[in-house]
């Protein structure tokens, strides 16, 4: 018997809180004191789960596990492995908006009007489709390219557009929408791209980012160090 989280939930450990993105809800959450101390237990010993698990039929949880099955939806049964949080980046880190500022490269005019069509269609999908369906795109798009390519200076030149589409469309509080974007563009050209979702505590705060071959492709490495993944595509 394993215990496992469903698909659509990742997690992760900020500050000593947990923290879940449910892709399906739409969602951040967490847990209540003793639920979490249960799946801390679970994750400490995924082979040995709570006693009263079995009781999984009962209509009254007499475990937080099993509220955690039952009314949150959490786990699943029969899962391929174990809950694990995702991993912390290392700090630190190069972005290529510092290359982009040392360069000469400089996008051209359809080179950015395509970078902001591309936001643009982005924007409109996830008005009207659901994030899970979106992420599905991505990872379809991703595991469709035999094999990535490595090549910095056009790397460069599609960071170069999808910067100066911030003068065309309104960046602030987009952080999704432009990664989203940015993300297939380099996938469309064969090159390597992870979209990292993240958070913060204290206030709470989510962001997202794209990185190309380790490089932070649309941030900067002093903002991201302050969030911590919660799921890479």
């Amino acid at each position: 018997m394993a215990i496992g989280l469903k698909p659509h939930i990742s997690f992760c450990d900020v500050e000593g809180q947990l923290v879940f993105l449910d892709i399906e809800a739409d969602r951040y959450f967490g847990l209540s004191p003793a639920a979490e101390q249960s799946f801390r237990g679970l994750l400490a010993d995924p082979a040995s789960p709570d006693p009263a698990f079995p009781a999984l039929a009962s209509p009254d949880p007499v475990s937080p596990v099993m509220a955690l099955i039952g009314h949150a939806q959490l786990l699943e049964m029969d899962a391929p492995a174990a809950p694990m949080p995702c991993p912390a980046r290392a700090s630190g880190g190069e972005s290529l908006l510092d290359r982009l500022e040392g360069s000469d490269h400089r996008s051209n005019a359809v080179a950015t009007i395509a970078a902001s069509l591309n936001i643009l269609s982005i924007r409109a999908q996830l008005r009207l489709r659901s994030l899970a369906s979106i992420f599905a795109r991505l990872r379809r798009c991703k595991s469709a390219v035999r094999c990535w390519r490595h090549a910095p200076d056009e790397a460069l030149a599609i960071v170069a557009a999808f910067s100066a589409s911030g003068r065309l469309l309104r960046s602030h509080d987009q952080c999704l929408p432009r990664s989203l974007a940015l993300a297939h563009a380099f996938v469309r050209a064969g090159l390597r791209a992870d979209l990292f979702l993240a958070v913060r505590l204290r206030p709470f705060a989510a962001h997202c980012w794209v990185e190309h071959d380790g490089l932070i492709a649309n941030d900067r490495a002093a903002h991201v160090d302050s969030y911590q993944p919660i799921l890479i595509l």
